[in-house]
Order: structure tokens, then sequence, then C-alpha cells
């Protein structure tokens, strides 16, 4: 039986045509329903895509994949099902190893408990370092989604 939380992805990055964009809508539609129209959308509006849905603990892991292996910057967040898991998220751009956790409230916004204030001061990190980290996790530092040729250019 699963735990079903909203959860909300946003994705931005480029698209290298438009057998790129047919994929990402393929990706996205296996766990959110206006896929199509919301990939569609934010190419013409020229921002960054997001989806919202219940998913099961939060996670949409073949979306997560698919943005990693096209280089497209995601952001996903999910809240806290009581008793179970706590509120939190995910992200990760071009350039990191792997994805980036954080804990979050329920508006999917990065935040730290005392306690993680507490070790990063331990661990000699200054307030503008633990700023900058919670910076690149909020939803916004996703780039707009946008369709390139083939040698990256739009």
């Amino acid at each position: 039986m699963g735990e079903y939380v909203m959860t909300t992805v946003t994705i931005g990055g480029p698209l290298a045509g438009p057998e790129a964009v047919k994929a990402l809508i393929a990706a996205a539609a296996a766990y959110f329903a206006e896929a199509d129209t919301l990939v569609r959308e934010a190419l013409a509006e020229g921002g960054s895509v997001v989806f919202e849905d219940e998913q099961d603990f939060g996670l949409t892991p073949r979306l997560d994949a698919f943005c990693r292996a096209h280089g497209l910057s995601y952001q996903r967040a999910w809240i806290a099902r009581a008793g179970v898991f706590e509120a939190g998220l995910r992200h990760w751009r071009p350039g990191l190893a792997s994805p980036v956790a954080e804990a979050a409230d329920e508006g999917g916004e990065p935040m730290m408990s005392l306690a993680a204030l507490r070790n990063c001061q331990d661990a000699g990190q200054t307030l503008t370092t633990v700023l900058a980290r919670l910076d690149e996790a909020v939803s916004t530092a996703v780039p707009p989604l946008s369709l390139v040729d083939a040698t990256g250019t739009a």
C-alpha cells in the first residue's frame, strides 16, 4: 500500500528538438495527466514546466532519471505524511554528480532545522555558504525550458 502525497516537479533547460519534447512529455505523462499541455505552454511562455499531482511517497524515479539523462534541471518537492515521513525536496542540475536532498516546508521551499544549522556551523560553514546551498534548492533556480537545435542554439 502506497503513501500518496502532493508532489510538485519543476523542470527546465534545453530540449534538443521536437523528439526531445515528445520524450519529455512521455516521461512526465507516466506521473502527470496534463504533461503535454504543460510542456507546450512552458515552451511557448519561456518558463520552466511545473507538474503537480499526488505521487507514491512523492517519488517520480523515471522522470528524475530522464531529466538527468537529458541534462534537464529539476526540483521535486513533496509534502509530509504525518507519522510516516517529513516534507522534503530533491534537486539536480547539470554539473551535480547526484541529486541533492534538502528538508522542505509544506510549500516545497528548502528549510533547515536548528540541529542542521548547528551541524553546518560545527563543520565550519558560514551563513553565506548555507544560504547559497538553500538558494540552489528553490524551484525558481530551475531555468526555463527551451527548444534548441542540434548545435545547442535556440
